[in-house]
């Protein structure tokens, strides 16, 4: 699994990177892009054993409350390896996140075709 995160947190920070970011990787596995205006992007890898981790759901809700120096949430931005989109999109409806307008999923290949 190690193999397929590292390939998404690529795929994220290309994205940053491409959009003219500048990017930093947390060691917990967050993929940061700091943008214009002092916007901070998330990004989160998500494998399917992360959906498995009882504490996922607090992570997330977690992530989702970031926030900027401005006081506005960070927007966050998830990249489900493809077997796992389904039900990662399940629990953030379970969790009420997909609803703030914040929190987003994004496939792989919008990933590579905006990469």
């Amino acid at each position: 699994m190690d193999a397929t995160r590292d390939r998404l947190a690529d795929l994220l920070a290309a994205y940053y990177e491409g959009s003219g970011f500048r990017v930093e990787r947390r060691a917990d596995g967050r993929v940061l892009g700091h943008g214009f205006g002092g916007v901070t992007w998330i990004g989160l890898p998500v494998v399917p054993s992360d959906l498995e981790d009882p504490a996922f759901p607090d992570r997330l809700r977690a992530l989702s409350e970031e926030r900027m120096p401005t006081g506005e949430r960070c927007p966050l931005e998830l990249l489900p390896d493809e077997p796992c989109a389904d039900d990662l999109r399940a629990l953030l409806g379970e969790l009420h996140l997909a609803e703030r307008g914040h929190v987003e999923v994004y496939s792989v290949l919008s990933a590579t075709r905006a990469g």
